[in-house]
């Protein structure tokens, strides 16, 4: 048996497609009117998928029942859940100890710091003045970010001390941290290792200002960085380096980002054990030749896998990007169409969609309206072709924002 955490947000992955040979034989914990498609021997749900004491309950009940030989989970939220299970239940994989330096941002940075890679300034926090030391301590911009945080939400550009006053219900509330402000080109690099052989490390650019990019309602993406650029190879390198700092288990998966600043350092931002959010799967699946999220189902389930096969496309595929159009305040009155010769165009929304200030305010980094993939051989054709759909893609949206404006 197969034990399988599924967010709100994997709910209808078909896993029992990735695993065909364990049809029958997969068991699951998700949320209340989630569908996990079927293949599944027995589903318990919970009210609420965030409440940790409900999920572990739940899985504990299945485990009881089945003794799973593997637990399998996608989410950031789940990262630390199946690592205690694993542990409860003697399986391997990524234990407690290390899943909590993946979550913990500060740990995170303590642990990299000691093996010599480069980190921001950083500092816990538990109430403004912390920040407000802080920022005494090192002038200029600073993040303020939960400790344990992902898809961008809840993160605070401050450019003066006075602004930490405003955050007080919300720093004291959730572990937060407060890191000095990188001026950098945002990186990402997926990187997978099956029983301590490196099988795929790919290294991506973020346009514009990454993740962040959401905030300004601008589209963004990111795309594969040419491997003939040295900085390419300094990315895989740092990436390795961070995996063994932070005691990772032989077989894993990261979503490492980092800073490459002006001068060429490069600056670690934070690392995840998993696979890369929204349409980062839609584009490395192009890159790997088979959806990440299939492969590491198998890799992670002890199942057999043609890893060969995923090096041989790594070494042969084109140039890959994805590109995302954010909601705004407001209701959508005209949807695109798609950009002729574009990959995977997803939309994420209808005609009279209505993204309320409250909503807005909560979306997520990778919480894409519309988005596509992009390929070519030729690197700078790649980065034209991206822009252009970006712009062909944006235009194709109405918008009537007065309504949602006026709205509580």
């Amino acid at each position: 048996m197969i034990l399988v955490l599924i967010s709100p947000r994997a709910a209808g992955l078909p896993f029992a497609q990735w695993l065909p040979e364990m049809r029958g034989r997969l068991v699951a914990v998700c949320a209340e009117g989630s569908d996990p498609s079927e293949g599944f021997a027995e589903i318990v749900t919970v009210t609420d998928y965030y409440d940790d004491n409900a999920v572990l309950a739940a899985a504990r009940e299945l485990a009881g029942r089945h003794r799973p030989t593997a637990v399998f989970a996608l989410a950031e939220v789940d990262v630390e859940r199946a690592a205690g299970l694993r542990g409860e239940l003697g399986l391997p994989g990524l234990e407690t100890a290390t899943a909590g330096a993946y979550r913990d941002k500060i740990r995170m940075k303590e642990l990299a710091q000691a093996a010599g890679l480069l980190v921001p300034a950083f500092a816990p926090v538990r109430g403004p003045a912390d920040i407000v030391d802080f920022m005494a301590e090192n002038p200029g911009r600073v993040v303020v970010k939960p400790r344990c945080g992902s898809g961008s939400t809840g993160v605070y550009v401050l450019d003066s001390p006075t602004q930490a006053a405003g955050l007080t219900d919300i720093v004291t509330a959730t572990p937060y941290e407060v890191e000095e402000f990188v001026d950098g080109a945002v990186h990402h690099v997926d990187a997978f290792r099956v029983a301590g052989d490196p099988l795929a490390a790919i290294a991506s650019r973020y346009t514009g200002q990454g993740c962040l990019e959401h905030w300004t309602d601008a589209p963004f993406g990111s795309r594969s960085v040419d491997t003939a650029d040295p900085v390419c190879a300094r990315l895989v390198d740092e990436t390795w380096r961070l995996v063994d700092a932070l005691g990772s288990p032989l077989t894993v998966c990261v979503h490492a980002e980092f800073f490459v600043t002006a001068g060429g350092d490069i600056v670690l931002c934070e690392v995840a054990a998993r696979i890369g959010g929204g349409p980062i799967p839609t584009m490395l699946r192009h890159v790997l030749g088979i959806d990440p999220r299939h492969l590491w189902a198998r890799v992670e389930c002890g199942l057999p896998t043609d890893l060969d096969a995923v090096r041989d496309r790594v070494a042969t595929a084109p140039h890959a990007a994805f590109y995302g159009v954010p909601p705004r305040r407001g209701r959508v009155l005209r949807l695109p169409d798609a950009p002729p010769g574009v990959h995977d165009f997803t939309l994420n929304t209808h005609v009279g969609d209505d993204w309320t200030p409250a909503r807005y305010n909560e979306r997520k980094s990778a919480d894409f309206l519309a988005y596509w993939v992009v390929t070519d051989p030729d690197f700078t054709a790649l980065g034209n072709r991206l822009i252009a759909t970006g712009e062909q893609v944006s235009a194709g949206f109405d918008w009537d924002r007065a309504e949602s404006e006026g709205a509580a």
